[in-house]
This record gives structure tokens, C-alpha cells and sequence, in this order.
């Protein structure tokens, strides 16, 4: 062990804190923190290597700190995990915002569960159910999915997404199909544009609670032109549609998304503050910095067997109507932390977490924020889509609210992590 005056200096956490706010200077701070607690003896022990890992055990005690990198490979305001129906809308809205977006998909196909979807999403008291004389409004559709949630649910988040404008969002903002050409049912009619395919009807649960029948499950066209291109499910189904709508908006604003790259980490301080994230891009691990937040839009984990396994150790997991990369990554970076998960369950039909008939994950409050086992919110993580829950029970009882509850959230988080100070 060297000698007490070789020792390289100690930096504290009020120093590293301090070094942070002024840019630069707090990410070398940061690596210098990752050392080693002292000896046996007085003597100060030697600083840790740049990697996770501590000394060999005969050196000195573990590291007392999370490590950090003293260099990132990229970095952004805002970082997003997934180009998907969460992930695409929070990079819009961070954007606009005024953030710089760094967006990463593991795939190297785009858009997730938006693009495999039958393009069904859930809104009351839209544009589109006024121009058909639909009467409806967000307190009826609070009610039913309260309802329909037989306990199961969040009630406050329930509350936030009952109130949401994406329809509208996507008619309006974003410049989607003309009112004149959405439908409203509650299976995928066949009409024009359309594919024809089976889904759970609303109205019987409507009936089930005792609540008068309404159309809110809004149809969007699916896009000829990926016919025979889309290896994420049903070849094309109408979210191609809605897909095709959003991916224009995010290259108008040139996010261009990383491809075949994905999250293994969440980079934190001792205090679980996201700093940013560890990625692999291809072979190649790398390190993104995320000066204002992280957004995990990144689905379920039902190809990760041993993580379905432990959540339902008794059903068959199928393919729980997931993008096939989504196998919890993000999930496991997120609980490394201390995430909390909200109710995870299967349903008759055996779709879990974020699946049709069951619903569960990451547990998040109103403004997307990823929530800890003790109720509070993880500083600069946010989190929408099948990687969450809190809006469906055992069963799946609205065609549509997958697809619109992400895209709320989505929204949500792109807003508010592009909201945060900067903390380099």
C-alpha cells in the first residue's frame, strides 16, 4: 500500500456536489468520488480504478460510492430509452421543449409496440366523437376504467390519463388523418384502410358495471406503403398509421433515433439522482450522459423468461402482445435502484405485464416519474408504456388504452424531464 503522503486526495460529496453545478469540473469530480473507504489503518486508501469495480479486497474495503464515468461517449438534455409509443411522443414533446433528445431502440426496426398495434386509441370527448354526435367526456371514462380496475389501479394516474388529448394530439399537433376519416368502434371494422381483427369489446364491460354503451376506441388508417417491410407482428396493422404520423414529426425536428442500441445501466449518484445511462450500441459499450433526465419507454420483459418467471410462476407467458426486443433491461436498471412495481398479474388469455388482459410495472405518478419502494420519485427517471403500470387490472377492458396511455405518459415525461435543471 503506498505511503500516507502518495495517497491521492479524497473528494467529498459536498465538493462533488459543488463541482457539478459548474459543468465540466463536477464530471471529474464524480470519478474521483468512486474511491475506496480507508484501511485498517489511518492511512487514506488508493483511489479506485476507472470501472465498477473496487480494488482486489486486500487493498482496501469496497467502493462507498456508485461509480461514475470521469468521460461520457454521448450526451443529450433529455435520453430515451425506446422509439416506440412512449418514446417517440416524449422525444417530440422534450423537443419542443427545447431540450437536445438523444433517443436509442434496440431493434434495428422502428417503433416498437406503436407499429405492431391495431392503431386503436382511447380518448373521450374527442374532435372526432363531436363531428359523429358521440357523446362522452372524461369523467364517464374515468369511472368505467375505475370500475374495470377492480382495485387494481391507480386511481389518481387513472385520473390523468382519463383526461388525455390524443386523438386530438395527433389530428391537430401532429397533423394526422382528417376527422372525416377516423372511425370509432370498439373492434378494428374493416373499413377503409383498415385490417380486419379481433378485439375485446368494450361494451360488454361497460354492461358488466352497469354503465351506458359508448364508442371512444378511435381507428387509425394503417400504411399500405409498409406492407411486406415490418417484422414487429402483424404485417401492417393500423399502427403502421399512427406510427407513419409520428416518426414524420420526429424527423421534421431531426431526432434521428440510435438503432440496435439499448440500456444496460442507470449511471446515479449516491443519493439515486440519473446522472445518465450505460448503453451498448451494436458490441460496443458506451456511456450517455443525461444533463436534464431519462425517459424508459422500452415495453415489458416477456422475452426475458426467468424475469416473466418470477412474476408469474404459473402461466404461460406467450408473447404477452409485445415488441419482440422488449426483454425488461430497463425494468432491472430501474428496480437496481429501488423502483417499485405496481400490480403484475395475468388474466384469462395470458397477456402480462402490459399485455391485453393484465397490465403492470414500473410504478409512476401523474407527471411519468418513476416512483421508489418508499413512495418517492427517483430524481431525473421517468418512465411510460408496458414498461409501467397502474392503469389495467386483470383484464383488459378498452381497446386502445395501451397505445394512448403510453403516448399520454410519454408525453408527460418528455415534458417534465425537459423541465429539470441541468445538472452539468
Amino acid at each position: 500500500m503506498a505511503k500516507e503522503e502518495e495517497a491521492p486526495k479524497r473528494v467529498s460529496r459536498r465538493q462533488f456536489v459543488k463541482g457539478a453545478a459548474v459543468g465540466g469540473a463536477g464530471v471529474a469530480a464524480a470519478g474521483m468520488l468512486a474511491s475506496c473507504a480507508p484501511a485498517a489503518t489511518p492511512a487514506p486508501a488508493p483511489t479506485c480504478p476507472p470501472a465498477p469495480t473496487c480494488p482486489p479486497a486486500e487493498e482496501c474495503a469496497p467502493c462507498a460510492t456508485p461509480w461514475i464515468p470521469t468521460t461520457w461517449d454521448e450526451e443529450a438534455d433529455v435520453v430515451i430509452a425506446g422509439y416506440g409509443s412512449a418514446g417517440m411522443p416524449a422525444a417530440i414533446e422534450a423537443y419542443d421543449a427545447g431540450a437536445k433528445v438523444l433517443i436509442m431502440e434496440k431493434a434495428d426496426w422502428l417503433g416498437g409496440n406503436m407499429r405492431r398495434c391495431g392503431g386503436g386509441i382511447a380518448q373521450a370527448g374527442t374532435i372526432v366523437q363531436k363531428a359523429l354526435g358521440v357523446e362522452d367526456n372524461p369523467d364517464l371514462f374515468y369511472e368505467f376504467m375505475l370500475a374495470a380496475g377492480e382495485g387494481l389501479v391507480d386511481p389518481e394516474l387513472l385520473r390523468a390519463f382519463a383526461n388525455n388529448d390524443m386523438v386530438d394530439w395527433v389530428i391537430e399537433g401532429l397533423g394526422g388523418q382528417p376527422v372525416s376519416e377516423w372511425e370509432i368502434c370498439e373492434t378494428i371494422s374493416g373499413g377503409p384502410g383498415l385490417n380486419v381483427s379481433a378485439f375485446p369489446v368494450a361494451l360488454e364491460y361497460l354492461a358488466e358495471y352497469g354503465m351506458e354503451p359508448v364508442l371512444r376506441s378511435h381507428w387509425f388508417k394503417k400504411d399500405p406503403a409498409q406492407e411486406g417491410t415490418f417484422r414487429g407482428g402483424m404485417d401492417p396493422p393500423g399502427g403502421t398509421g399512427v406510427f407513419k404520423t409520428v416518426h414524420a414529426a420526429l424527423q421534421e425536428r431531426g431526432i434521428t433515433p440510435m438503432t440496435e442500441t439499448y440500456i444496460t445501466q442507470l449511471i446515479a449518484t449516491p443519493e439515486r439522482e440519473v446522472l445518465g445511462v450505460k448503453a451498448v450500441s451494436g458490441t460496443t459499450e458506451m456511456f450517455i450522459k443525461a444533463k436534464r433526465g431519462v425517459i424508459l419507454g422500452t415495453g415489458g420483459f416477456w422475452t426475458n423468461k426467468k424475469m416473466a418467471k418470477n412474476f408469474w410462476p404459473d402461466e404461460d407467458q406467450g408473447d404477452q402482445g409485445q415488441s419482440p426486443p422488449a426483454d425488461g433491461e430497463a425494468t432491472a436498471a430501474a428496480m437496481a435502484l429501488g423502483a417499485d412495481n405496481t400490480f403484475i398479474g395475468v388474466g384469462a388469455g395470458g397477456m402480462g405485464t402490459g399485455g391485453q388482459n393484465a397490465g403492470g410495472g414500473l410504478k409512476i405518478n401523474t407527471k411519468a416519474q418513476v416512483i421508489d419502494v418508499y413512495g418517492e420519485p427517483i430524481p431525473r427517471l421517468y418512465a411510460s408504456g408496458r414498461t409501467t403500470g397502474g392503469i389495467v387490472g386483470l383484464q383488459y377492458p378498452h381497446c386502445g388504452i395501451w397505445l394512448a396511455s403510453a403516448m399520454w405518459f410519454g408525453r408527460m415525461g418528455g415534458k417534465n424531464a425537459a423541465a429539470e435543471e441541468p445538472w452539468a
